[in-house]
């Protein structure tokens, strides 16, 4: 149980007169109380960052970085398009285990950054392995 209200209490420093007796409400847990920012973030991104279409968009986005990589190496007779690979495959499981993760908010914030930043070390490794075998 918390309680709000904000004004004096009466006995507030000595501990004798309990909230109900100060003019307080009494209101039950679990009404969903914003407590900080940490917890406004985690109630903000959690619902975005569990969703099945940001998963699926992902998943779309980091075979399409793949098979460009896969399909640059014969087209530029070159290995060097097959660098970004395992930075797009540490991607890939961090969004595996980013889906795995449910709505647990440390698990879920930890894994979607690990992908999120995979993805976009991919993309830059793409485009600087583009440069240089050009």
């Amino acid at each position: 149980m918390s309680v709000e209200g904000a004004g004096p209490r009466s006995g507030a420093g000595e501990g004798t007169a309990p909230a109900a007796e100060a003019g307080d409400t009494v209101v039950p847990e679990g009404r969903d109380d914003v407590r900080g920012i940490s917890d406004l973030t985690f109630r903000i991104l959690t619902p975005y960052l569990s969703s099945a279409v940001l998963y699926k968009t992902m998943l779309v986005l980091l075979t399409l970085m793949a098979l460009a990589c896969v399909a640059a190496a014969p087209v530029r007779l070159s290995v060097l398009p097959l660098i970004p690979l395992p930075v797009i495959g540490v991607a890939c499981y961090a969004l595996h285990r980013m889906r795995s993760a449910g709505s647990d908010h440390r698990p879920l914030l930890l894994w979607s950054c690990l992908m999120f930043a995979g993805s976009l070390l991919g993309l830059w490794l793409i485009s600087v392995m583009g440069h240089w075998v050009s």
